[in-house]
């Protein structure tokens, strides 16, 4: 097995940045590396806060997706609310009581609206729900907000 010694490549030794050499000529040195976007000649870089255009500007975003579920939740909620209740109260009792006359022949038991168990916590629920989506309507309303 043969050994290959390869010459010792030679450095030159050159300050990156020194106060003989300008910046102009640092950017078209084509032995530095450049990071970036070449820097523009005409370009402040100490620009003051004072003179920018977003300074203490007030962004307003639209609000541009105005899809179905975005718009209309709150009529939603109200007819499930209104179908849950219709159903739990008017609906089930009656299918209950027409089912035990027809299999007994008499009623028995009564009906014990579901939405009523744990104490009532559906209700509260949605009536925060739907309480606080009617306020948040109201305000948008006032303002302005045509939803």
């Amino acid at each position: 097995m043969t050994q290959v010694i390869l010459p010792k490549k030679i450095i030159e030794e050159t300050p990156i940045a020194t106060n003989d050499i300008s910046e102009e000529q640092l950017i078209k040195d084509p032995t530095m590396i450049q990071f970036g976007p070449p820097i523009m000649q005409n370009q402040n870089l100490t620009q003051s806060a004072e003179t920018t255009a977003a300074n203490n500007a007030e962004v307003l975003v639209e609000n541009t997706n105005l899809d179905w579920i975005n718009t209309k939740w709150r009529p939603a909620m109200g007819w499930m609310y209104m179908a849950v209740c219709i159903a739990d109260f008017i609906i089930f009792p009656v299918l209950w009581s027409i089912i035990q006359a027809l299999v007994n022949g008499k009623v028995e038991a009564q009906y014990q609206p579901l939405t009523l168990q744990g104490a009532g916590l559906f209700h509260m629920a949605m009536g925060a729900v739907l309480g606080i989506a009617v306020y948040g309507r109201t305000k948008e309303k006032i303002e302005g907000v045509n939803k």
